[in-house]
């Protein structure tokens, strides 16, 4: 990565946030919130099926993360840091009560006025409910690590970090989902 990679730039100041945030600046953790919270709406979103389950986890999340924030050592980026965080409340919500993900969509369905082609339309609508039921009977971690990488863009390391896995054994599981996958959505190849 070169200087000046929005990624790099990103990074340190997520870490110059989380510092000043360590420090007791409620303001550096909001923007922390802003910028990381949909993200993590999102994967819990795709975990679990109660809408407010997500709401909690999501909040318990940052809860956690405001007690822990003058632990945080910067030995991953803020952001994998805060993932790691939201998979354990993941994991304790399904403790409780044995969700199941939510049928929602993982991509927004296209507009209908973008298109002129209506067997286009009802094509992906039907491609993104199968992907959805698809990624529904994935084994638990199979799923969360397939939603990291291709929807949320993590590497294997920060995969594993957040999931308590090697970057290996995320890859692994990674190619095991992506396999069932792609034999579940064969029609759509």
């Amino acid at each position: 990565m070169l200087a000046g990679d929005p990624t790099v730039d990103r990074e340190v100041d997520d870490r110059e946030l989380a510092a000043a945030a360590a420090a007791g600046d409620r303001s550096a953790f909001e923007t922390l919130i802003r910028r990381h919270g949909p993200a993590l709406h999102r994967y819990a979103r795709r975990m679990t099926r109660d809408d407010a389950a997500v709401q909690d986890i999501v909040q318990e999340t940052f809860v956690a993360a405001w007690r822990q924030i003058d632990r945080f050592r910067g030995e991953s980026s803020p952001r994998t840091w805060l993932f790691a965080i939201c998979a354990r409340k993941v994991v304790d919500s399904h403790r409780v009560k044995r969700a199941v993900p939510l049928d929602d969509r993982l991509l927004d369905p296209a507009d209908a006025s973008a298109s002129a082609d209506p067997f286009a339309n009802v094509s992906n609508t039907e491609f993104l409910g199968a992907l959805e039921e698809a990624l529904a009977e994935l084994p638990p971690r199979q799923r969360a690590v397939w939603l990291l990488r291709e929807v949320e863009e993590l590497t294997f390391p920060q995969i594993g970090t957040i999931l308590s896995l090697s970057p290996d054994g995320a890859r692994g599981h990674h190619h095991r989902a992506r396999t069932t996958l792609q034999q579940r959505l064969q029609r759509w190849r």
